[in-house]
């Protein structure tokens, strides 16, 4: 503890900056999912990926510091809506979400989610409808967009991250798996016996994916506020298209449904 009767010799300056020391908060935590490269992940002890880049810049630009927490996504989304955390990203909000989180108005980046099977008996798909009756592998957490979500007519196969789906598809225990493109590509880059063994063949989202702020945290209305700001700044001067660029992948091509009859 300071004792300020014995620091009353100091110049004004030198008290200043201690008491600023002293009264200094934590930074605020904004929750990063911890599994899901490129766009976020936990690797070699450090948050990496697109969207971590992106948060980053944005929060740095409005000159307002914050400190990235590794959470499974689950964990992440829970702890922001009950206050522990200022945020949490990446988020592709529904209905519920829109309710317990605030949005910012800027989503952090698009893509799509992708009806993945095994390529040795792909058939495209037109309609959700031609999925009626079969497995498929959903993570736990994730939201895939209205349609889907609200799709009652296929068996959902619950599974911890997208890579247990794929293995589960590779061994015929479900019939397809659902994934974003980018994170799908990154899974069979990481993973060389996946390569070649899965093929695209129906959209069934062009997804949004945003920082979900809380409503429950003391500085999350003021650090979307800040967010926002920033993300203006990173858009006009070039910064967020570079970070775009730099973590560009190629679209897969999908399956196209013969519609000649």
């Amino acid at each position: 503890m300071i004792r300020w009767g014995r620091l009353r010799h100091l110049s004004p300056l030198l008290l200043a900056l201690l008491g600023r020391l002293t009264l200094a908060a934590p930074l605020p935590q904004i929750g990063a999912e911890d599994d899901w490269y490129p766009y976020t992940a936990l690797r070699d002890g450090e948050i990496r990926g697109m969207s971590a880049d992106i948060v980053r810049a944005a929060f740095a630009a409005a000159d307002t510091p914050v400190e990235l927490i590794a959470y499974p996504y689950a964990r992440c989304m829970y702890l922001a809506r009950i206050g522990k955390l200022a945020g949490c990203f990446n988020t592709t909000p529904d209905e519920q979400v829109r309710h317990d989180f605030r949005l910012p108005r800027q989503a952090l980046f698009n893509d799509d989610i992708l009806i993945w099977t095994r390529r040795s008996q792909a058939t495209p798909l037109t309609q959700l409808a031609d999925l009626s009756g079969r497995r498929i592998a959903v993570t736990l957490g994730y939201e895939y967009g209205p349609s889907f979500d609200g799709y009652s007519g296929v068996q959902r196969i619950a599974v911890r991250q997208d890579i247990n789906g794929f293995r589960m598809l590779e061994r015929g225990r479900v019939d397809y798996s659902i994934a974003f493109r980018g994170t799908s590509e990154q899974l069979f880059r990481d993973n060389p016996s996946l390569q070649g063994l899965f093929q695209p063949v129906y959209t069934a989202h062009q997804a949004e994916l945003f920082l979900s702020f809380s409503r429950e945290h003391r500085d999350a209305r003021r650090l979307l506020q800040q967010f926002e700001r920033g993300m203006q700044i990173i858009a006009k001067n070039g910064r967020y298209q570079q970070i775009l660029s730099q973590w560009q992948h190629q679209r897969p091509t999908l399956l196209k449904a013969d519609t000649r009859h």
